[in-house]
């Protein structure tokens, strides 16, 4: 039997104590308008019955003004939704994830998150498989371990990755990202596509040049080229 019938998912081993990483399965082929609910995974099931905490305090909704922090949260567990701008080069990295809001709410055949979010977050963690790639979404789940210059580090548990092509926005929740983000971003008549493709991403989360990122260079001392959702 082949593994996507046994499983949503392909299942990344990356394990570390308890830390674990879960790469989600390609989206499904577009046929019809549909609102479901988020389904976790049956073991990111057993990192929720810990019941992070996902609220940020402020407007989740349409034409929401309210933003909410990621501050003021060290010590707790959470769980945050997020793009990753700067994916670990090595075991045991610290990189940024620009924070997105999440409603719980998906299409029947794709991940969704909205563009908005209330700023950036760190996250540690090991991903010696390279799951994490540029600009994938994440969700993460784990413990605040402290905060510095305004931004909060989250020592991950567990984390889901979207890749490019996976996934797509959508334009709930008070906007508080960062200025370095929106200056990369475009203006759309529509920010949800039922049929992501790399000009969607790039419209949306910029090209992130290598200056974009910590150093401008890859693991292998070269600039980090651009990635692809896939066809």
């Amino acid at each position: 039997m082949k593994l996507a019938a046994l499983s949503l998912l392909l299942l990344i081993g990356t394990f570390a104590g308890a830390q674990q990483i879960e790469v989600s399965a390609h989206r499904k082929q577009y046929t019809r308008d549909a609102t479901v609910a988020y389904v976790p995974t049956p073991d990111e099931s057993k990192f929720d019955a810990k019941k992070p905490d996902s609220d940020t305090g402020g407007d989740q909704g349409f034409d929401a003004n309210k933003p909410g922090s990621l501050l003021g949260k060290s010590g707790k567990l959470i769980s945050w939704f997020g793009i990753v701008r700067v994916p670990p080069t090595r075991e045991g990295d610290t990189f940024p994830v620009e924070h997105k809001h999440f409603d719980g709410l998906n299409d029947f055949h794709m991940q969704l998150a909205s563009l908005y979010g209330v700023g950036d977050f760190k996250v540690t963690a090991k991903d010696p498989n390279g799951a994490m790639k540029r600009l994938s979404l994440v969700r993460v789940i784990g413990t605040v371990v402290g905060e510095a210059d305004g931004i909060p580090t989250v020592k991950a548990d567990y984390i889901r990755v979207w890749q490019l092509g996976d996934f797509a926005f959508m334009d709930y929740g008070a906007d508080a990202t960062n200025e370095r983000w929106k200056k990369l971003r475009r203006k759309v008549d529509l920010i949800y596509s039922p049929e992501p493709d790399a000009a969607y991403y790039e419209s949306l989360l910029g090209k992130q040049p290598a200056e974009h990122r910590e150093g401008g260079q890859g693991a292998d001392g070269k600039p980090p080229e651009a990635p692809q959702p896939p066809r």
